[in-house]
């Protein structure tokens, strides 16, 4: 047997904490969805709004085609910085590494300096000198970016031994490192307490340009990216550290650069708290990493071909005042990365969406508060399913969950593009789905048997309304007998016997089938419960197993409703030429015994004591009175401001020896028919002779009745009463209570 204890709620908690303990796990998979929910994310907000201050110059396929392939002489790259300086640029970062002498000869700079230079007197180590400096494209470069007095170089880092692995970069690190002084780009300061030092991400080995061309730049900024597992740039080092060094990116070099303001890392003992630039703070991870805000695909930004600036179709009025990023674009250049838009993103851009981002202070946060949200979701969300799952069926567990969703996917999509946070959507969403599956598992294999049998058990004796109740409440039902106030119904047909002897049994079957569905029907309709039938009878009571207060009110309604049904169903087998049935119906609300009065197996739930009794002989007393449906005293008062009625008398009934008064129902408040309202003042004056006792007085009452109503049980039965009165007085103790001397 279950044990009380599992129950939905338990369940939910059981498999919250699963998920709690699964949540700290961290496991790939779900970090790997997380980040395409991420990339999700960007990709929905579309392109964002830019300042157009950062422009890109870009090697694209329209330089390639024109100027020549790459590389290109370093020669050309002079000229384009001296293009930019002359236009005003305020700054040019370059996202291109010079690792290696460029072996490009320049002719046309040599004849140009013959023409201008007389060599014939020279002597040929003097020539060979002049020769080599005249033709060294590198020297040129190297001016071109000294004299621009703007320029901003980039270098690769790498953070581990692994990844430095190739030969040629480590012999290139350990030489430019013995032939520069590499501490001279280490311009980012650092705020924390030296006696607590936290150690930010390493610089393992460098691969920098020529010696030269660094000490011709102004700065110098590391432009690698260090790729998530699924090789997707989200985000950029603010910061790598070299023994004593800490060294910026290329794009906050730029930015120092434009704005001449200084830079600083503010480093608090959990990890890095901000960078910060002037008095501009940059979020960043506890690792010091910044969140790239992308604006929108490649080519959302400026890109500006470098073929034009060479050939001055670009100048002035597009460069002016600028920050000019300088990086290769085309397809074979190796400077192509994967973004949140997808793969064939430019490096360059990158960068480009960094210096955007803290130009506008528009940044997107990954919370250090994430990982308690998400404990608070994942025990939140399962707790609160498994609390509804007590009030709710799968059906409406499934409504509040993808309502819960959608809430959360609002709230989180919300919270990402209105105030750029970003939040997991991936797990929580998992455990509302999680702790809902598994309920639903539960419930339908072990809470679900029971409403099951409880389905096949009740479900043609109550309303679906009403099984429905038990179904979420099975505790409403219990094995052996419980006292409840309730209003008891039992309904006869009348003269059915007579009726019964002229109709072969198939006919008898037929009518009785219709009558009993459509008068079952309709108690039903008003959530009482048929404890059975007994041949034409229909015994039933209201206001259990499920409680309600108004349960005589819906006796009530109910015997009204079946009395005109019926009605409607006498005229269509008049017209038919079958039997017309006449109904009888007692009423009586009071204490009774309800419950399961058989046994574990065979369920027979049904009501018992003297209140069920006198229900079921004022059936019967109808016959006395010649009406159709009748309730008691008791009744009465529960429903006296619903339902019109008659004072009918005051009886005695077998087996009592208290009286107790009857009436007749006659309708809802305030739909009798005018004949009826015609006749109750008679009838209630009428009553009142005979009350005291004022038999010819009481007769002419009745008799006004009847001309008005020729068919008027009760001033029938009274007018007879008042003649045998008259002839047979009643004794002097007379109480004016009737006794039934039948059941």
């Amino acid at each position: 047997m279950k044990k009380k204890w599992v129950n939905s709620f338990t369940v939910a908690l059981l498999l919250s904490l699963v998920s709690l303990f699964t949540y700290t796990l961290d496991l790939e998979l779900f970090k790997l969805l997380e980040l395409k929910s991420y990339d999700l994310k960007v990709r929905s907000r579309g392109v964002r709004k830019i300042t157009g201050r950062v422009v890109i110059v870009a090697i694209d396929e329209k330089s390639l085609k024109e100027v020549g392939r790459w590389p290109w002489p370093r020669t050309k790259l002079a000229k384009v910085i001296s293009r930019l300086t002359d236009a005003g640029a305020s700054v040019v970062g370059i996202d291109i590494l010079f690792p290696e002498k460029d072996a490009y000869v320049p002719f046309t700079e040599v004849k140009q300096a013959l023409h201008k230079q007389d060599v014939s007197g020279m002597r040929s180590e003097e020539l060979i000198s002049w020769l080599e400096k005249v033709s060294d494209s590198d020297g040129h470069f190297a001016e071109a970016i000294l004299k621009s007095e703007r320029t901003v170089l980039g270098f690769s880092v790498f953070p581990t031994e692994a990844a430095a692995n190739d030969q040629f970069v480590e012999k290139m690190s350990q030489m430019h490192l013995d032939l520069l002084d590499f501490s001279q780009f280490s311009v980012v300061q650092r705020f924390d307490s030296p006696d607590n030092p936290v150690p930010l991400r390493p610089v393992y080995a460098v691969g920098m340009s020529l010696p030269s061309l660094m000490d011709a730049a102004n700065s110098a900024g590391f432009v690698s990216f260090i790729p998530e597992s699924d090789g997707v740039v989200r985000w950029v080092p603010t910061v790598m550290q070299s023994g004593d060094y800490l060294f910026p990116p290329l794009s906050l070099q730029v930015l120092h650069e434009a704005k001449r303001l200084p830079t600083g890392v503010v480093i608090a003992p959990f990890g890095v708290d901000g960078v910060r630039l002037g008095e501009d703070i940059i979020p960043t991870s506890e690792s010091g990493d910044f969140l790239v805000n992308y604006y929108g695909p490649a080519y959302t930004f400026s890109h500006l071909s470098a073929a034009d600036v060479l050939s001055g179709k670009i100048g002035k009025a597009e460069l002016e005042n600028k920050i000019v990023l300088l990086g290769a674009s085309a397809a074979g250049t190796y400077d192509l990365h994967v973004s949140p838009y997808g793969p064939l993103y430019p490096g360059v851009e990158v960068h480009a969406n960094v210096v955007e981002s803290v130009l506008q202070q528009d940044f997107l946060i990954r919370p250090e508060w994430l990982r308690v949200l998400n404990v608070a979701m994942i025990l939140g969300s399962g707790l609160f399913l498994g609390i509804i799952a007590h009030f709710f069926k799968a059906y409406g567990m499934a409504l509040f969950l993808a309502g819960g969703i959608l809430s959360y996917l609002v709230a989180d999509y919300y919270l990402f593009t209105a105030q750029g946070l970003w939040i997991d959507t991936v797990y929580p969403v998992f455990t509302q789905i999680f702790v809902y599956s598994g309920i639903t598992l539960y419930k339908y294999a072990f809470e679900e048997g029971e409403k099951r049998f409880i389905k096949s058990a009740f479900g043609q004796f109550l309303s679906p309304v009403v099984v429905n109740r038990l179904v979420d409440n099975p505790s409403l039902l219990k094995l052996g007998g419980e006292s409840k106030e309730l209003t008891a119904f039992f309904s006869d047909v009348a003269g059915f016997s007579t009726i019964s002897e002229k109709l072969t049994p198939h006919e008898l079957v037929e009518l009785l089938n219709d009558y009993l569905t459509e008068m079952t029907d309709i108690i039903l309709k008003y959530e009482g419960t048929v404890d059975k039938f007994e041949g034409d009878a229909i015994i039933a009571f209201f206001g259990a197993p499920v409680p309600y207060e108004d349960h005589a009110r819906r006796a009530c309604l109910a015997a009204i409703e079946m009395q005109l049904r019926l009605e409607e169903m006498r005229a269509v087998w008049k017209a038919e030429g079958k039997h017309e049935l006449f109904m009888r119906i007692g009423m009586n609300t009071g204490e009774m015994v309800i419950g399961n009065m058989g046994s574990k197996t065979r369920m027979d739930y049904t009501m018992m004591g003297d209140s069920v009794n006198l229900a079921a002989r004022l059936e019967g007393v109808n016959k006395q009175y010649k009406t159709e449906t009748m309730i008691s005293q008791f009744t009465y008062e529960m429903v006296r401001e619903d339902i019109e009625t008659r004072e009918l008398d005051r009886i005695r009934v077998v087996g009592k020896s208290e009286p107790i008064k009857i009436y007749e129902v006659l309708g809802r408040k305030g739909e009798v028919d005018q004949q009826t309202r015609d006749i109750l003042p008679l009838f209630h004056q009428g009553l009142q002779h005979y009350s005291n006792r004022e038999w010819k007085k009481a007769l002419a009452c009745f008799e006004k009745v009847l001309k008005v109503h020729d068919k008027d049980g009760p001033s029938l039965t009274y007018s007879q009463r008042c003649i045998d009165y008259q002839l047979n007085p009643p004794q002097d103790d007379w109480d004016g209570v009737y006794e039934m001397q039948s059941k």
